[in-house]
C-alpha cells in the first residue's frame, strides 16, 4: 500500500511507518473524527419507538426517522509457501505454513437526518493500533448532481482497489493493486453517479512525516460503462493521483500476493519530491464469464532530478461461475455474489499479474500466476482456495528463481 516512508531491509515484513516515527497530528485527527462520527450516531438510539430487521448488510434498528445497522466481516486465512517467498537471508528451503485473523470488522452506519448518513469501521485483525480505524465519515447527498463525503475512507483510485476485498474474486488483490494503492486517510470527496456515468475527486491528508506536518494528496477516477443489460456490461475507467512527499523517502515494499510472506518486491529508497499516480481499467461480464484487467504507474518526481523514475504493473483476470450466477456490478465496484441454488455458487478464477519496481540495477520484478476456486455457500459464506506461481527477478543480484504458494480463507459477513 502506498506510500512507504521508512528504511528497512528488502525482505523486511513490515508494511507501513513505525508508530514511533509518526507524529502525533494524524492520531489526534482520527480520534476527533472519531468522536465526531459517534455523536451523528446518537439520534437514532436515543429518539422514537425501535423496530427490528436483518438485511443483507447486518443488524438494522429502526425508527420512524432514523436506522442504524451493525454488521461485520470475518477471514481466516491459512498460506503455505516456499522458501522465495521469505527473506532471501533464510537458509530454510522447506515450505512454510501460516494461519491468521486476516481481516474482523466491525460495521456501524447509520441514517442521522434526511440525506445525511454515517459510517464507522473498526478493524481488530491488526497489530498497528494506529490503523485500527478503517471508514469514519459523514455523507451528505441531498444534492441531485454529487454527494458529499467527510472524514475517513477509500481514496478513488482503481477498479480492484475500490471494491471491498469482502467482494473479491481471489483472496489477495494483485501486486500492482496493493503496491500503488493510496489506500484510506482523512479528506473531503465528492462523488457524482450519473446513469451509467461515475466521478469522484477528494483532498486528502496523505501521510505522516518525520518533522511537524502532514503533507496532502489529489486523488480522481472516471469510469463509465457504455454497454449493460441484466447479464452483461462493459465498463471503462481511469484514475489519478497526486501526491506531495516534501522530500520523505518512497519506497516499494510488497510480499508478492501471500500476505504472510516477506516483502521480496522492493524498489530503491528515493527522496521524493511529489508523486503521480496513473491507472486504466476495463472490466466485462456476459452472464457467467467475467473479464478485468488494470494498468497503473507511478511517476516519481525526486529531490534531485537524475533519481527521477517510474514504475509499473498490470493485472488480466477472469472468472467462471459454474453454476450459472452473473457477478453483480454497480457504482463502479463489483457487489456480493448471491447463489441462485441451495447448494451454493461454484466460481473458477485465473489472474496474470506483474509489477516492476526495478530501476538502475535495484529493485525487484516478478511476474505470479493464480488459480483459484471459490464456493460460495451463500450469500454470507464463503470459502476460497488459490494456488500461485511466482517468477522473481532481483536486478541487484542479477538473479532469478521460481516458486509455488497455496491460500485458503474462509470468510463471514454478517
Amino acid at each position: 500500500m502506498l506510500p512507504h516512508v521508512k528504511k528497512n531491509h528488502p525482505g523486511h515484513k513490515d508494511r507501513g511507518p513505525d508508530i514511533k516515527e509518526c507524529t502525533m497530528g494524524k492520531t489526534v485527527s482520527k480520534l476527533i473524527l472519531l468522536m465526531i462520527t459517534g455523536i451523528f450516531f446518537l439520534p437514532v438510539v436515543t429518539f422514537g419507538e425501535m423496530d427490528m430487521d436483518y438485511t443483507d448488510d447486518g443488524f438494522r434498528i429502526k425508527t420512524d426517522d432514523y436506522w442504524i445497522e451493525f454488521g461485520g466481516t470475518l477471514m481466516w486465512d491459512v498460506d503455505s509457501a516456499g522458501d522465495v517467498f521469505r527473506d532471501a537471508e533464510d537458509d530454510d528451503d522447506a515450505w512454510q505454513t501460516h494461519s491468521e485473523l486476516r481481516r474482523a470488522r466491525l460495521n456501524i452506519k447509520a441514517k442521522i437526518a434526511d440525506n445525511w448518513k454515517a459510517k464507522l469501521q473498526v478493524e481488530f485483525a491488526e497489530d498497528d493500533a494506529s490503523d485500527r480505524v478503517k471508514d469514519a465519515y459523514v455523507k451528505y447527498s441531498g444534492w441531485q448532481i454529487m454527494d458529499i463525503l467527510i472524514g475517513q475512507d477509500k481514496e478513488p483510485f482503481g477498479l480492484e482497489a475500490m471494491t471491498s476485498s469482502k467482494n473479491l474474486s481471489f483472496i489477495e488483490r494483485s501486486m500492482v493493486s496493493d503496491a500503488f494503492k493510496p489506500g484510506r486517510n482523512i479528506g473531503i470527496l465528492l462523488n457524482g453517479n450519473m446513469d451509467n456515468l461515475i466521478w469522484q475527486v477528494g483532498v486528502y491528508e496523505a501521510q505522516d512525516r518525520e518533522d511537524d506536518g502532514d503533507t496532502y494528496a489529489v486523488s480522481g477516477r472516471l469510469a463509465v460503462v457504455p454497454w449493460k443489460t441484466d447479464t452483461g456490461f462493459f465498463h471503462l475507467g481511469m484514475s489519478g493521483s497526486y501526491r506531495d512527499f516534501d522530500g520523505e523517502e518512497f519506497e516499494i515494499k510488497e510480499s508478492a500476493e501471500i500476505h504472510t510472506a516477506d516483502n521480496i518486491i522492493y524498489s530503491d529508497e528515493i527522496d521524493t519530491d511529489h508523486l503521480l499516480l496513473y491507472g486504466i481499467e476495463t472490466a466485462f461480464c456476459m452472464g457467467p464469464l467475467s473479464f478485468q484487467a488494470e494498468y497503473m504507474l507511478a511517476d516519481i518526481s525526486a529531490n534531485e532530478k537524475d533519481d527521477d523514475v517510474a514504475f509499473d504493473g498490470y493485472y488480466l483476470s477472469a472468472s467462471w461461475f459454474l453454476t450459472g450466477e452473473t457477478r453483480p456490478f454497480g457504482n463502479g465496484v463489483w457487489e456480493r455474489v448471491k447463489p441462485e441454488s441451495a447448494y451454493g455458487a461454484w466460481e473458477l478464477v485465473t489472474r496474470y499479474s506483474c509489477l516492476d519496481a526495478a530501476e538502475n540495477g535495484q529493485g525487484t520484478s516478478a511476474d505470479t500466476y493464480t488459480l483459484g476456486v471459490n464456493w460460495h455457500i451463500n450469500s454470507h459464506v464463503r470459502v476460497m482456495t488459490d494456488y500461485m506461481h511466482l517468477w522473481l527477478t532481483d536486478e541487484s543480484t542479477d538473479t532469478k528463481t521460481t516458486g509455488d504458494a497455496v491460500s485458503f480463507r474462509v470468510q463471514c459477513v454478517f
